[in-house]
């Protein structure tokens, strides 16, 4: 076919697709504003979100651990979190967000310690939510620091370095090229334009 009659084809679908108005907002409209917008948004939104809920001090309830005074006072001396008053509501109050996790501390735990037989300490949270999930992770890592103390103090009675808790280290490096990293984080986000492609379709619809 000439070089002529195809610039002739590709005028008149060019001129066609110009003067079609769900083209022009599939085309031009949606990927050139709704997409960054939407992509800005959602980002900067889950930052926000998750700083605040760092940010916050969550209220935490403690059920058992009356024969245990050494770990509720670790607890309660810890700067993030705020310790409230066991009540038999405990579930309803994590539910209804009145408190963020509560944790349960099992009956002889201190004894338990004493003599060496594990116990195992459990945090109740709110799965899904985000300040909930935070708080836990909070208290899960007070609750380390608690037993990391009762690890040293066991090897300062048997005169053991705590350094023999750790034989090595571990860390990790990269060895991908930039731009494999960047193929990897793009393909993170096929997921995220699937919906926006979705929600293209949806203001087609709605506009034309």
């Amino acid at each position: 076919m000439p070089l002529r009659n195809i610039g002739t084809v590709y005028r008149k679908e060019l001129t066609d697709s110009l003067r079609d108005r769900r083209t022009l907002i599939s085309t031009l409209l949606v990927p050139l504003l709704l997409f960054p917008i939407l992509s800005v948004g959602f980002a900067a939104l889950a930052v926000t979100l998750e700083k605040k809920a760092k940010e916050e001090i969550p209220k935490v309830m403690l059920l058992g651990g009356a024969d245990s005074p050494g770990a509720l006072e670790a607890l309660r001396a810890s700067k993030k979190i705020e310790v409230v008053p066991a009540t038999p509501d405990w579930k309803d109050k994590i539910i209804n967000k009145e408190i963020r996790a509560a944790v349960a501390i099992p009956d002889g735990f201190e004894a338990s310690l004493a003599q060496q037989n594990p116990q195992t300490v459990e945090i109740y949270k709110y799965e899904g939510e985000l300040k909930s999930s935070i708080s836990a992770d909070t208290v899960e890592k007070e609750l380390k620091d608690y037993r990391d103390n009762v690890i040293e103090a066991r090897l300062d009675a048997n005169h053991v370095p705590s350094s023999i808790l750790i034989p090595f280290r571990i860390k990790q490096d990269n060895v991908a090229p930039p731009e494999k990293v960047g193929g990897a984080e793009l393909g993170g986000i096929i997921g995220y334009m699937v919906i926006l492609l979705c929600l293209t379709e949806a203001c087609i619809r709605r506009w034309t």
